[in-house]
């Protein structure tokens, strides 16, 4: 295999092992020191809204919580291709940290995506 090939399968190979922890990294300074709490839909809206970053799109969870007898209105840190107002009123367990402006649902997701993502890395930095 040519030498060129090689190294851009390792420096994708990295890639992937950076972004894979990157994103564990977000996931748990979002839950670490966070409540778990129950949580109720109560929309699906555009992040570019309340996205203070140009060109935000996707679309988040606006959840309604209740937190020391007050109730809050945050959204989800998610971020959808296309509108989810099916599963309004549906209820959900959200991690709430009030250091935080969003809020992180109760998932494996994040888990399972750098899970792939560093398996993808090990296959490219192993490719002789």
């Amino acid at each position: 295999m040519p030498i060129q090939l090689i190294v851009v399968y390792r420096v994708l190979g990295i890639l992937f092992l950076v972004l894979a922890v990157l994103a564990l990294v977000e996931k748990y300074r979002t839950v670490r020191g966070a409540t778990l709490l129950p949580g109720r839909i109560l929309t699906c809206r555009k992040a570019d809204r309340t996205n203070p970053r140009n060109g935000a799109g996707g679309y988040r969870y606006l959840v309604e919580i209740h937190v020391n007898s007050q109730r809050l209105e945050l959204e989800t840190n998610d971020s959808f291709w296309f509108n989810h107002d099916r599963q309004k009123n549906k209820s959900v367990l959200v991690w709430y940290n009030p250091d935080r402006p969003v809020l992180e649902r109760k998932s494996i997701g994040t888990e399972l995506l750098a899970l792939a993502m560093a398996a993808i890395a090990v296959g490219l930095l192993v490719i002789h």
